[in-house]
């Protein structure tokens, strides 16, 4: 099995897709098993105001053996083709593929979630299930706003339903509680979550030297992926399962570069892993910020972000605890003017560095004294202008660090 689930249940307007999102783990959203508006087997509400309308929060109103169906195929083999639902609509309007991209842990969300706890447990696929806990005013202000913003039903219908499910919010938990959810505030959840993180961390990744006779051969598909194939690289390196896909494809190498100009191609748009982010032009490479992005998205670490940290005198010590923490690090080099090329750092000890250089394939080494005397010719380029590195060794104070190199000393200006 390639992954297992988190379950997130808890009434409509709880924070589950919003926590989903601060996790950064893939998510499948259940409201999209929903049944289409014209299907006779909709369940009605019988009496009070809305009395004859469809009963959207009714559990007969979702197709839960679609759900586990594809709950279970993405457990088992990483990828799965999902509906999309869209409420305005009524119902189904295609599909979408959702790929794990290696990540042992995914995120299951929907009003309907406690639903699927039980079988999940039966079938060896819970990593763990929370209901989100909230006030009900809290929860009736959220979804209305919500729902009124992205135009779901008529205004009246979406008040009277509010106000219907705010009086029933304690039976929602309650059913969920009954299915095996733990209760928890988003807040709280999302604090168990990092220490499920913690577990994640410390399964074993797979070991860069095992790589290395695929890499000898992995040369950049042009003069602008090289931050793509670091890219590649890394999520290698932390996905055991996204390994096994790509290096047991009959052609690894043919498989390797189709997969970096894919991510170069991600990396480039306007929008990354849900986010919007500064556009950057496909002939400039990877932009530093999108390298995090995209390092969040494949590290299957939830909670941990990468941030862009300029060259200073620590650079080493901050490259080498990452290394340690098992963080491959893209670090970026290039003239005294501007960074021109990316590496990969795999390995780092007292007085070696090991990178994975994608201009000429292959892993090189580099001394200590090589970087700081601004002699890293085998890299590519002889200067080193900063790293992407996870926050976790970075502080918060060097976070977003302005886009140059730090000044040099005198001792590195003057010539070997």
């Amino acid at each position: 099995m390639r992954a297992q689930v988190i379950v997130l249940a808890g009434p409509s307007g709880s924070g589950k897709s919003r926590l989903a999102e601060r996790l950064g783990l893939p998510v499948l959203r259940l409201d999209d098993f929903y049944r289409d508006g014209d299907d006779p087997a909709l369940p009605r509400v019988t009496e009070g105001a809305n009395a004859g309308i469809v009963d959207w929060d009714h559990p007969d109103s979702w197709i839960l053996d679609d759900a586990l169906e594809a709950l279970e195929t993405l457990c088992r083999e990483g990828t799965v083709d999902v509906p999309v639902y869209e409420i305005a609509a009524n119902g189904r309007t295609g599909t979408q593929h959702l790929d794990l991209g290696g990540s042992p842990l995914f995120v299951a969300e929907g009003i309907f979630a406690a639903e699927i706890v039980d079988a999940c447990v039966e079938r060896g696929l819970l990593a763990a299930a929370y209901c989100l806990t909230q006030p009900p005013a809290v929860t009736f202000w959220r979804r209305l706003t919500r729902d009124l913003r992205e135009h779901r039903k008529p205004p009246l219908l979406l008040v009277r339903r509010g106000l219907a499910l705010m009086r029933a919010q304690r039976e929602v938990v309650a059913h969920a509680v009954a299915h095996g959810c733990t209760p928890a505030t988003t807040h709280e959840a999302f604090g168990l979550l990092r220490a499920l993180a913690a577990e994640v961390e410390s399964r074993p990744r797979h070991p860069a030297a095992s790589l290395a006779s695929v890499l000898a051969g992995f040369v950049q598909p042009d003069a602008t992926t090289c931050g793509s194939c670091c890219l590649v690289v890394a999520h290698l390196h932390h996905s055991p399962a996204y390994a096994a896909a790509v290096l047991g494809a009959a052609d690894p190498q043919a498989r390797l570069r189709e997969e970096a100009l894919d991510v170069h191609d991600a990396t480039s748009r306007l929008r990354l892993a849900g986010e919007t982010q500064v556009p950057w032009p496909r002939a400039l490479g990877t932009a530093p910020w999108a390298a995090a992005r995209h390092l969040r998205r494949v590290s299957g670490r939830p909670g941990t972000s990468y941030a862009w940290v300029r060259r200073g005198d620590d650079l080493w010590e901050q490259i080498s605890a990452a290394v340690d923490a098992g963080h491959p690090v893209p670090l970026y080099v290039g003239s005294r003017t501007m960074p021109r090329h990316v590496v990969l750092v795999t390995a780092v000890d007292d007085h070696h560095l090991t990178a994975y250089q994608p201009g000429r394939g292959g892993l090189v080494q580099v001394t200590r004294g090589q970087l700081t005397r601004d002699e890293l010719g085998a890299l590519g380029w002889p200067v080193a202008w900063g790293a992407v590195l996870p926050t976790s060794t970075t502080g918060t104070a060097r976070r977003r660090a302005a886009w140059r190199p730090a000044r040099l000393s005198a001792a590195r200006r003057t010539p070997a």
